[in-house]
């Protein structure tokens, strides 16, 4: 509006024709209350305002057609979340199958192994253990880094081990799955002092324990005689062991009987497998053994 009153309104301005003011909006009705332009939404007072309201879909967008929702920016980004959640789970599921699949195989494999050693002359079925994962890819290539087996209360003639323990690195199948080559093997064997004795064939009377410095103690008490005797075990070959009285303590040796001196014979060692040490523990006689380029066969 001209602040001068006498000021001739021109094209354009607020009032005249075609221009933005009551006399000159198009379409408008002129007087309070009539419709005012297009975009006005508050009532005509002669005073519209100059801002026309916001389109509906904002200032960079149309309106949506009708009956359909404005689009959600954040649906895309929601069904790629939902995507990668579910690949995620899938890849899981899959990981867990392999492992569950790869320990049966590894199962059976230690199952056959076990009734394999059995068949060949062992006394008992033994534990047997496949060490490393995943298994399939050992036994694809037909290579063991490492197997372990274990067995109680093994009796072979007058000798009771009371445990045995084995580890074999580098076990190599053959081809036809006959046999193995093993690179290196170390274990242990325990014979109590009770398997001992009864080894030794000694009587009543004479009960063996640790003597200390390696030696084993014999308590004896025959009633005409009693008394501690000591005697000293060492290895006395590849597959044997002996004990022998280093004291007697003022006790016959004859009253003694076969705890003079005796060997025992350690069963079952596979071919290259030989006793390499023996100690006197609080449980009984330990055995050492050990061997190099070792081989099984059916």
């Amino acid at each position: 509006m001209s602040e001068d009153p006498t000021r001739p309104i021109r094209p354009g301005e607020y009032g005249s024709a075609g221009g933005y003011g009551p006399a000159g909006d198009s379409g408008s009705a002129g007087p309070a209350g009539a419709a005012g332009p297009a975009g006005w939404n508050g009532p005509d007072d002669g005073y519209r305002s100059r801002t026309a309201r916001m389109p509906v879909g904002g200032y960079r967008g149309e309106a949506p057609p009708r009956g359909e929702p404005p689009p959600r920016r954040g649906g895309r980004r929601r069904r790629r979340h939902r995507g990668l959640t579910i690949t995620a789970i899938t890849v899981v599921v899959l990981l867990i199958l392999l492992i569950a699949a790869d320990r049966v195989a590894a199962g059976i494999a230690e199952n056959e192994a076990a009734n394999q050693i059995k068949a060949q002359g062992f006394p008992v079925k033994p534990k047997v253990t496949i060490e490393g994962f995943p298994f399939l890819t050992q036994l694809a290539a037909r290579d063991f880094h490492q197997v372990d087996i274990s067995a109680d209360n093994v009796t072979e003639g007058p000798v009771d081990i009371a445990s045995i323990n084995a580890t074999l690195h580098g076990v190599h199948i053959t081809s036809g799955f006959n046999g193995a080559t093993v690179d290196q093997l170390n274990g242990t064997a325990l014979i109590t002092f009770a398997g001992l004795s009864h080894a030794g064939g000694i009587g009543d009377g004479i009960t063996l324990s640790n003597g200390g410095n390696g030696e084993v103690k014999a308590s004896i008490n025959l009633g005409f005689v009693s008394g501690n005797a000591f005697a000293q075990v060492a290895k006395a070959g590849p597959h044997q062991i002996s004990v022998r009285v280093v004291s007697a303590g003022g006790i016959p040796l004859s009253a003694l009987g076969p705890l003079q001196s005796f060997t025992v014979t350690v069963p079952h060692l596979p071919a290259g497998v030989t006793v390499q040490n023996v100690s006197v523990t609080g449980q009984g006689v330990l055995i050492g053994v050990a061997g190099t380029n070792t081989s099984f066969s059916q």
